[in-house]
């Protein structure tokens, strides 16, 4: 028992080494591949790492919500009424019927209202007036004044019988002292005679009388006619028709509209501006038809009474070097320049909200108060809350809120306005 219990000791611990050989071998085998692993894990750690955090930063940048900025910048600040204009003919004149009848168009105005804008001389035919019945009144008139004036040109019935009983007088005459011819013959004729020149004279009279009354008659039928003619009061250009071709018209029915070629400026500003503008100031004024180009004019009245309907008053200007082809009936935009102060600084207008504005500084929004000094359309003076150099917000300023990070993207202002 005691060998055995030796040998199974001993095999025991024989045993025990190999087993504990072979585990070692296979420990070794495993730690020497976790050896050869580790660094490469760390090299795509130190690689993969930095890599991950630029993406996520990218993304982020990317991601941020972009802010369209603008330069706070100096310049001149203008104080200015703002108002709108309208280029108006300096006469309009409406054309009227002055009698009944069928309307014939003159034919250069035959295409009715496609005839507007063409130019217009005074007293250019424009259409007539048909009146059949005065057409054959005068025409009767004119036959019946001619046959009057030839019959003028001839000796009255009478002039014949009195040259005869003249004749007779005289011939009695020299034979009634020979006591040949009875005085009372001779005293009849004499009577005679007186009464021929009576009837002479009155049929005289009675044939003036029906000429001029016939020269009368036709002048009066002419000047119907006449004012059948509708003609143009002035030069300029026709600006509207308001009848066609063959309509039946009345008396004092409107039919064309002239407005004279010179124009003016007529502007428009509330009743809460009105009390700064007056006579002599300068005017910025900006045409639809021109938005490139902005004209210089100033003023030349104030009209006394609002417009009842909108109770706005009327400015009106006078432009200086106005463009050649300003038609009437182009709109626009004016600034009446009531001051100005040098070496500002200016900020966009539409970037104020109220009296604030937000300002991006380092990537962060950040609200300021501004105390707002002169302001027109495009711009607005800063008298404190804003720096030279700031950049400001200018576009959706509600979807951006104080300390948001933001991108930024500056946009162009337009050139600060220089003084007038």
């Amino acid at each position: 028992m005691m060998v055995s219990n030796i040998y199974e000791q001993a095999g025991t611990r024989t045993g025990t080494p190999g087993h504990e050989r072979i585990a070692n071998n296979r420990s070794g085998h495993h730690t020497s591949s976790s050896k050869l692993k580790l660094p490469e894990s760390k090299t795509v750690l130190w690689i993969g790492a930095p890599a991950l955090v630029v993406l996520f930063a990218l993304a982020y940048f990317f991601l941020m919500p972009v802010a369209e900025v603008t330069t706070v910048q100096r310049g001149t600040a203008i104080s200015a009424v703002y108002g709108t204009v309208r280029i108006e003919p300096a006469f309009v004149v409406r054309v009227r019927a002055q009698n009944d009848g069928f309307i014939r168009l003159a034919e250069s105005f035959s295409a009715g209202r496609g005839a507007i804008g063409k130019g217009v001389q005074k007293s250019e035919l424009l259409a007539t007036i048909a009146d059949e019945e005065t057409s054959r009144q005068l025409k009767q008139a004119r036959t019946d004044l001619q046959a009057a004036v030839d019959r003028a040109a001839l000796p009255v019935p009478s002039s014949e019988l009195l040259k005869a009983a003249q004749d007779n007088l005289q011939r009695l005459e020299k034979v009634v002292s020979s006591g040949n011819v009875p005085a009372v013959e001779y005293q009849k004729s004499k009577s005679e005679v007186n009464r021929l020149r009576g009837a002479v004279e009155t049929e005289r009279i009675e044939r003036d009388r029906n000429l001029k009354s016939l020269q009368e008659t036709g002048k009066k039928l002419e000047a119907e006619m006449k004012n059948a003619e509708v003609r143009s009061p002035i030069d300029g250009i026709l600006t509207n028709v308001q009848t066609i071709d063959g309509e039946l018209i009345s008396d004092g029915n409107e039919l064309f509209t002239v407005s004279s070629r010179k124009t003016y400026v007529r502007g428009e500003v509330n009743e809460e501006d009105v009390g700064e503008v007056k006579p002599g100031m300068k005017a910025k004024v900006q045409l639809y038809a021109y938005r490139t180009r902005t004209f210089t004019g100033s003023v030349t009245s104030i009209q006394p009474a609002a417009d009842p309907t909108t109770q706005r008053y009327t400015v009106v200007l006078e432009m200086e070097n106005p463009p050649d082809n300003m038609m009437v009936g182009m709109t626009g935009e004016m600034n009446i320049i009531t001051g100005v102060h040098e070496n500002a600084l200016l900020m966009p207008t539409r970037a104020l909200l109220v009296d604030q504005a937000l300002v991006v500084n380092g990537g962060i929004v950040q609200r300021r108060t501004v105390n707002v000094g002169f302001r027109t359309l495009d711009f607005s003076e800063a008298l404190s809350g804003l720096a030279d150099r700031d950049h400001v917000i200018v576009s959706d300023q509600d979807k951006f809120h104080s300390g948001q990070p933001v991108r930024q993207r500056i946009i162009n202002a337009p050139p600060p306005p220089k003084a007038p």
